[in-house]
């Protein structure tokens, strides 16, 4: 099964002026518990309802047994396990830490060998036509691009400042507010779908 990634470069890595590289994968969508249920349905007896009603018996229990101080067993998978964090001491006036001032930060999930054997077994990466970094431009040199392109097209669209410029959706979005907001483009189209003209100034 190919999963795609791509190459990020952090600058000036921990301070030691040295780049540092570094992994992105490109995850899909997790399944939904209807999907789940439905696919678990497929292969045993068990319909779609049951298997609702023991995922979220497990999740209970789960709860219970985490918020015990236990690790949680998921069978033939793995265990969940609890991480912490605290304020540090230097922020007490005292220099002392209570159990008020630690706080659960995440949770940890440790698989067993045999699971994650079979995970890398079936994996295969695949280096990712496409990038989610954004070309960095100057509001000038994006201004200019993006009148070359209106003047042979009647729009512009996230998906285009995407495609033709290389920003990311974030980004996209962001400039092209930024230049709404400034009155050089005019935001038209639906919510889901809209569309930016140059103003007529």
């Amino acid at each position: 099964m190919e999963i795609k990634y791509e190459i990020h470069n952090i600058e000036n890595s921990q301070g030691t002026g040295e780049k540092r590289i570094y992994i992105q994968l490109h995850n899909n969508p997790a399944m939904t518990a209807d999907e789940l249920s439905k696919e678990i349905q497929e292969t045993c007896t068990v319909t779609p309802s049951d298997v609702k009603a023991v995922m979220t018996e497990i999740c209970h229990i789960a709860i219970r047994e985490l918020s015990s101080g236990n690790r949680f067993y998921l069978p033939e998978m793995g265990y969940l396990s609890l991480s912490v964090g605290n304020i540090p001491p230097s922020l007490k006036p005292n220099g002392k830490i209570t159990g008020k001032d630690v706080f659960l930060r995440n949770i940890n999930f440790k698989p067993e060998k045999k699971f994650l054997k079979e995970v890398q077994k079936n994996v295969r990466f695949v280096k990712s036509d496409y990038t989610t970094l954004s070309t960095k431009y100057t509001e000038d040199r994006l201004w200019s691009k993006i009148e070359e392109y209106l003047s042979h097209h009647r729009f512009i669209t996230r998906r285009t400042m995407r495609s033709e410029f290389g920003l990311s959706d974030y980004k996209a979005k962001q400039w092209l507010d930024r230049f709404v907001a400034s009155g050089k483009l005019t935001k038209e189209g639906t919510r889901h779908q809209p569309l930016y003209f140059i103003a007529n100034i």
